[in-house]
């Protein structure tokens, strides 16, 4: 039980948090909006990006999402990864749509490989139900570091942490394992969603 209270709490937090600064956008841009249209620029761009986040959020970790295909995918992700910073690549995803819990599991997966992307770059998303694989590309691309201790067994906590733990959970309730391949070359190898 403490437990999960302890995800639903910084979970909420979590969202919070990336809701915050497109909040924070709109809300200096509507205190500007006599001064001139850029201002009403700056708002609409600050509600665009909180629609598009919490679009995202509702379909990663709310209950009744049904199966996504690509498109589906592609338009919850778009704009949404490292801040708008990061695109995600899903042409080497099938067309097939993926059933709701499966699907879940791969947006936070991409969430997560947008978070590996502090200098922008591209989130790639390739498979099908039968495996998935998710690997971040840019400058100094490294996977988050609670997603390697989730993966090892570790008990990670706290907002920052939370996308991991998430994962771990969605990754259960699909029947999938998580793997990171991880060769010397790379600190941002494929994460790998494979059936149990």
């Amino acid at each position: 039980m403490e437990a999960a209270l302890s995800l639903t709490q910084d979970l909420c937090a979590r969202m919070c948090h990336d809701l915050g600064g497109p909040l924070g956008a709109l809300d200096g841009a509507l205190d500007l909006a006599e001064m001139g249209p850029e201002a009403l620029d700056v708002a609409r761009e600050g509600a665009e990006a909180m629609r598009r986040r919490l679009r995202l959020w509702r379909a990663a970790a709310g209950a009744g999402t049904g199966p996504l295909g690509r498109e589906g995918l592609g338009e919850l992700l778009e704009g949404t990864l490292a801040g708008g910073r990061a695109k995600a690549d899903l042409s080497g995803l099938s067309e097939n749509p993926l059933p709701a819990p499966i699907a879940q599991a791969l947006l936070v997966a991409a969430m997560l490989g947008g978070e590996a992307l502090p200098r922008g770059g591209v989130v790639r998303l390739a498979g099908d139900a039968g495996g998935l694989a998710i690997w971040p590309e840019g400058r100094g691309a490294v996977w988050p570091a609670a997603l390697t201790a989730s993966l090892a067994g570790e008990e990670v906590r706290g907002p920052r942490e939370v996308l991991a733990r998430l994962l771990m959970q969605l990754v259960e309730v699909a029947g999938l394992r998580a793997s990171l391949t991880l060769d010397g070359a790379s600190a941002a190898g494929p994460l790998m969603l494979q059936p149990a």
